[in-house]
């Protein structure tokens, strides 16, 4: 029982905490997804201000180059002298770099600055960084496409340039450019080109890519991406509908996405960060909860172990008992240790073990009565056996006398006398049934001087059918003692047997006074009531219903004046017939 009381335990312990650490692990979680979606996407939009502050400042220094009129007289005078006046171009340059060489100051992420013509010569190359060379003809052609649909906005492009300080190594750069307009007339003159560092979008992004798989994209205001941070494959497409934020589930992991589009400048800002290691956790709870589980069915055994010797002492005595009484030694007995379930068990089986053996010595008391009753009963047959002796006795002794009459009168009451001291549960046929029925008509015959006629008729496949023993008799006997009591001549008796389907009918008429349906009912009402039956119908009616149940019985129909026919319907049974399931 503490092996079953241990495994039981165990398993409603390990049950309820993984259900209640899966709950935990699956409401911390969700409460995490949407508090760190709220604060990602927060961190997300804070960057994306950041951003704007450091583009706002490109589009302001775009704005005081292409705007300077001393710019602007100074590089038309470079584009026209078309490098004739090498001394005067020097003096220009210089001029260039004095006026630009605040812009350095102001923001050391413009690594260089270039001056185009119209027609794709470069008047100006400003060294702000020797890393970083001019662009070469792939990138100025790609330049020009991007910035020919414009009308003076500043246009912005991710390149990968070539290092002039160190051969076989390249430099992603931002490159931002804008039709240079004159101030009066706004015609294009030229082309500004800024090369920038990525330090300029890594700065304000670089928390957003923290954490494993992290991720950032910006795309300029063409959708193109600008910037990414966190890996070198391809950036994902935004969708136009995707909301601010939302958890998807990709390459068998999941990621919170957070999106954000700055109405100043037209770029977006999508962030990505993988949740599988604040899930893993979150799944610490789930394990916290299981090992407290464990640790719980460790100690609940430890402690079952302890207390089962007290606990279960007064069940194990209990147990033993019964072991004990069930080998027969009926005067064992528990001592009840405590008050609570276990002694009221103990007591109760105390109670039980004296009504046992009280009911046990009742039982051999009455045992002991019935083989009193039974020897008694042998030595009452003694006396129906000593007169169907003496009955065959005076047999021998009429037929030696030639009395032949008188013989078969002595015969006929010593066959039905030896008939009926058989067991009334004995089962026997309708053939010897009917024989004993003869026997009792010629004992009638002989008192009633054959003022009577009796017929009997039967089928010759019913005679083999089995029936109970007298079950005729008392039916035969009653038209005697009732039906021919007040008629004293042209009486008539009518036995019929045949079968019907597996039914045996047997029908008993006679031309007696017959009988009312009040009488009749009467005869039915007693018999349901649980009278004792008496000699006669009733008693007959009472054995077809305790033997056969229905449909079987026994059905009246009477006329008074004109007789009774009483029908048994019994079942039609043979001994050599098998019997029934």
């Amino acid at each position: 029982m503490s092996a079953k009381l241990i495994l039981g335990l165990s398993v409603i312990i390990l049950f309820s905490c993984s259900i209640t650490g899966y709950l935990s692990y699956r409401t911390h979680l969700q409460l995490f997804e949407e508090e760190y979606s709220d604060q990602y996407a927060k961190a997300n939009e804070q960057a994306m201000a950041n951003l704007e502050l450091r583009i706002q400042e490109i589009y302001r220094i775009s704005n005081y180059i292409v705007f300077n009129s001393v710019i602007e007289k100074v590089v038309t005078k470079l584009m026209t002298n078309k490098g004739d006046n090498l001394f005067e171009d020097y003096l220009e340059h210089d001029e260039l770099q004095s006026l630009l060489r605040q812009v350095k100051l102001d923001a050391p992420v413009i690594k260089t600055v270039l001056f185009y013509d119209l027609q794709g010569t470069n008047y100006y190359y400003g060294h702000i960084d020797e890393s970083i060379g001019r662009l070469n003809d792939e990138a100025f052609r790609d330049v020009m496409r991007n910035v020919g649909p414009s009308n003076g906005q500043l246009i912005w492009m991710r390149k990968v340039l070539p290092s002039p300080s160190d051969e076989g190594k390249s430099n992603n750069v931002i490159i931002a450019s804008r039709w240079m307009k004159k101030g009066k007339t706004l015609e294009t003159y030229g082309l500004l080109v800024m090369i920038l560092d990525e330090a300029l979008f890594s700065g304000p992004l670089r928390d957003l890519a923290k954490g494993r798989d992290g991720r950032v994209y910006l795309y300029e205001q063409r959708g193109l991406p600008l910037y990414q941070q966190g890996d070198s494959g391809p950036a994902p497409v935004p969708e136009a509908d995707s909301p601010p934020v939302y958890i998807r589930r990709e390459n068998g992991g999941t990621n919170l996405y957070a999106l954000h589009r700055s109405p100043m400048f037209q770029f977006t800002l999508l962030s990505r960060v993988s949740l599988e290691a604040f899930q893993e956790k979150s799944k610490i709870l789930l394990n916290i909860s299981l090992y407290s589980g464990l640790g719980a069915i460790a100690l609940s055994c430890v402690l079952i172990a302890l207390l089962s010797r007290r606990l279960l002492r007064p069940m194990k005595d209990l147990v033993k008992a019964m072991r004990m009484m069930r080998g027969g030694n009926f005067d064992v007995r528990v001592r009840p240790r405590s008050k609570d379930e276990l002694g009221f068990l103990g007591e109760s089986f105390n109670a039980m073990a004296d009504n046992v053996r009280s009911l046990i010595e009742e039982v051999y008391l009455r045992q002991l009565s019935e083989r009193e009753a039974e020897m008694k009963a042998l030595q009452a047959q003694l006396n129906p056996h000593f007169l169907y002796n003496t009955l065959n006795g005076f047999y021998w002794k009429l037929y030696l006398q030639n009395d032949m009459e008188s013989a078969n009168l002595v015969s006929a009451l010593s066959s039905l006398l030896k008939y009926s001291l058989e067991r009334v549960s004995k089962r026997t046929t309708l053939r010897e049934e009917l024989q004993q029925i003869r026997n009792y008509l010629d004992i009638q015959a002989a008192f009633v001087e054959n003022r009577f006629q009796a017929e009997i008729r039967a089928a010759d496949e019913a005679l083999d059918c089995t029936v109970l023993r007298l079950i005729l008799q008392p039916v035969v006997e009653n038209a005697f003692v009732h039906a021919f009591r007040d008629r004293a001549a042209d009486k008539k008796l009518v036995i019929e047997a045949s079968r019907e389907g597996d039914m045996l009918v047997v029908a008993i008429a006679d031309n007696g006074c017959g009988m009312t349906a009040e009488q009749i009912g009467r005869i039915r009402e007693a018999e349901r009531a649980g009278e004792k039956p008496s000699i006669g119908l009733r008693s007959v009616v009472r054995r077809i219903d305790l033997t056969y149940g229905e449909p079987y019985g026994l059905d009246i129909e009477s006329v008074p004046g004109e007789g009774t026919t009483v029908v048994l319907r019994l079942p039609f049974e043979t001994f050599a017939a098998p019997e029934s399931a």
